[in-house]
């Protein structure tokens, strides 16, 4: 609000203008009046100013004062309405200039209902979380209320940061490219995997938790993120799998503190993962953060668990910072697969088949593309001296769907002492592809004895007379992944191949695993991939997103005080009643202080696997569309 800690006497400028003037100030809002034309609202300190003023509107015609008479008493000012016909509020403002005993002046702002903002973005229509209209089977006001929330902010300020400690973020999505984090020297954030600077995407979680948070809205491509503008930092701290360990979580933290502490506005932490044991260390490391100022918004975990009577951690720590974050589906019901707990977890999100932005997937329109369902055609396997090539083609299912995938271990084990290759055969012309997104992308799915197994892969520039390793896989389990890195410049060549090398030691004796599965491996740029998925993963970031829009609405705040707006903000539910400390749902327009539309329900993800302390799981559950 414009502000005046300017006064006057009233007796000065009466004389001047007899008559009204008609007309206000153009506003910010298609040309309508901001404020009352001749209209003030003025703070006397003490007891003043008042018997003067209606002095004056006794003797002079059109003159109207009003005295807040339980404000003025409670405050122990006088707190007046005034109106001057014939004068304009920018003279009346700069005429209250001299007298000492106004506190402060300011116009008779217009006050409007806000009315809902519907981003222009495609996808949104889709987008159950942030607008419930009843679509695919789902019951209207069954989410954030995102679109009267827009009415009052629909970005974060240009310095807010959230920081997302997940699998790390594609750079080049369309949706999520323009609001990344720009550190020195034009890094977006950290990899605690690898020790660099890259925080490249290899998964496709952090980057579908990252659109939730803040996909570019109103910017009439693919979805809408809760912040519009919001500066996402990607701290990669689990690898292509969705594994990290202890030792990459305190990693991702303390780099985290250290921005902080640098200068970063880092205003919450979403932590879309667990599993594990509780961990002092990783305690005292999260109200670290909380003591710096910044809120750690954790996923409550996918078991279907009472955490209060079985934690997850990192959610279940008992710190003023965090907010744990149950998961609900499209008709507000606790989903079936979210954990909960009437003391452990503050409140739900909509979690189930959320629709954002996925990393790289290859499709028969890419440079190159294979599904392997024609064969072998497009390969060639080879060996290093004598050991027997394992490579073969076989029938399996994805996912429940029948498909063909290369694999080195036909019949469920793979062979000791191998080094062999399976490589395309053809070069891949890339010289014309200056200044694309050019991706390398597959679904993989890799059981390998963990350390001591590898498949390399590996990039050619020359048709294959010299590789480099990129990317290695070693260990996994039994889930397949979308795995996707870019190709860097240097291989943008008419030349370009690339290739897998599998290598064993000599024994895996004591273990049966199941070796490597591919499928779907593409070379294109495609950067407008959208899928939903559904976990209290992605519940959390609706979460991290309101934090980002509540901290810009009220920037003096502490981080305590925009946790209590977040809670105290919820729409109660009975399904929610009793499974989460608040009984309710987020409601971002609430926690906005935003009116709420007439007929609101109410007045991956946090993916965990249990059981091995010093590991952190990430799995989200369910892979339902993809544009």
């Amino acid at each position: 609000m414009r502000r005046f800690t300017v006064g006057a006497l009233l007796f000065f400028f009466l004389a001047f203008f007899p008559s009204f003037s008609a007309g206000g100030s153009e506003g910010k809002e298609k040309n309508r009046p901001e404020w009352v034309e001749g209209e003030i609202i003025v703070t006397y300190r003490g007891g003043e100013g008042t018997g003067r003023l209606e002095t004056m509107a006794a003797r002079t015609a059109g003159v109207s004062v009003k005295r807040f008479e339980a404000l003025s008493a409670e405050q122990e000012k006088n707190v007046v309405f005034l109106r001057v016909p014939g004068k304009s509020t920018e003279e009346l403002l700069e005429t209250f200039s001299s007298d000492p005993a106004v506190e402060s002046v300011s116009p008779n702002y217009i006050l409007r209902i806000l009315s809902p903002v519907i981003p222009n973005d495609p996808l949104f229509s889709s987008q159950w979380g942030l607008h419930n209209t009843g679509q695919d089977g789902g019951r209207a006001g069954a989410d954030i209320d995102a679109p009267a929330a827009w009415g009052v902010r629909t970005s974060a300020r240009p310095e807010k940061v959230v920081a997302i400690i997940d699998t790390g973020i594609a750079s080049l999505h369309e949706d999520l490219r323009d609001n990344l984090w720009a550190g020195p020297g034009g890094i977006h954030g950290r990899n605690c995997v690898d020790d660099t600077d890259d925080p490249e995407d290899d998964n496709g979680h952090g980057t579908h938790v990252a659109g939730i948070i803040g996909a570019k809205g109103n910017n009439g491509i693919g979805t809408a993120g809760v912040a519009w503008n919001v500066k996402l930092m990607a701290v990669k701290m689990l690898d292509y799998q969705g594994s990290g360990t202890s030792e990459n979580e305190l990693e991702a933290y303390d780099w985290i503190l250290r921005k902080k502490q640098e200068g970063v506005d880092i205003v919450a932490v979403n932590a879309s993962y667990g599993g594990g044991g509780a961990s002092d260390a990783a305690r005292d490391a999260i109200e670290a953060l909380g003591n710096a100022g910044i809120l750690f918004i954790a996923a409550a975990g996918n078991a279907g668990a009472d955490n209060d009577q079985n934690p997850e951690y990192p959610a279940s720590y008992n710190l003023p910072n965090i907010i744990s974050v149950a998961a609900t589906d499209r008709n507000d019901a606790l989903a079936s697969y979210s954990s909960y707990g009437r003391r452990s977890v503050h409140l739900a999100a909509p979690g189930s088949a959320i629709l954002n932005t996925w990393v790289y997937e290859p499709s028969s329109s890419d440079i190159f593309f294979d599904d392997m369902e024609s064969g072998a055609g497009k390969w060639v396997t080879s060996a290093d001296s004598s050991p027997q090539i394992h490579w073969r083609i076989i029938d399996t299912t994805r996912n429940g769907t029948a498909t063909k995938v290369w694999t080195d271990g036909p019949d469920q084990h793979y062979p000791i002492n191998q080094r062999t290759y399976l490589s395309v055969q053809n070069d891949i012309d890339l010289s014309g592809t200056a200044g694309q997104p050019v991706l390398f992308g597959m679904k993989i799915r890799c059981d390998l004895e963990s350390g001591f197994d590898y498949l390399y892969l590996q990039f050619s520039k020359d048709g294959g007379s010299n590789w480099t390793t990129v990317h290695e896989f070693t260990g996994g389990g039994d889930n397949w992944t979308d795995f996707t890195i870019p190709v860097p410049a240097e291989y943008r060549t008419a030349s370009f191949r690339f290739r897998f090398f599998f290598k064993t030691d000599h024994s895996d004796i004591l273990f049966n695993y199941a070796g490597v599965q591919i499928d779907n491996v593409g070379v294109g740029w495609s950067t407008d991939t959208y899928i939903a998925i559904s976990g209290t993963s992605m519940a959390t970031p609706f979460v991290t997103g309101a934090a980002a829009l509540v901290s810009s609405q009220f920037p003096g705040e502490s981080p305590g005080q925009i946790r209590s707006r977040i809670l105290g903000g919820v729409d109660r539910l009975s399904s929610l009643s009793g499974k989460v400390s608040t009984g309710g749902r987020l409601n971002l327009a609430r926690s906005l202080g935003a009116a709420v539309p007439d007929g609101d329900s109410g007045g991956g993800g946090g993916c965990s696997v249990a059981g091995i302390p010093s590991l952190l799981f990430l799995l989200p559950l369910l892979l339902l569309v993809k544009k």
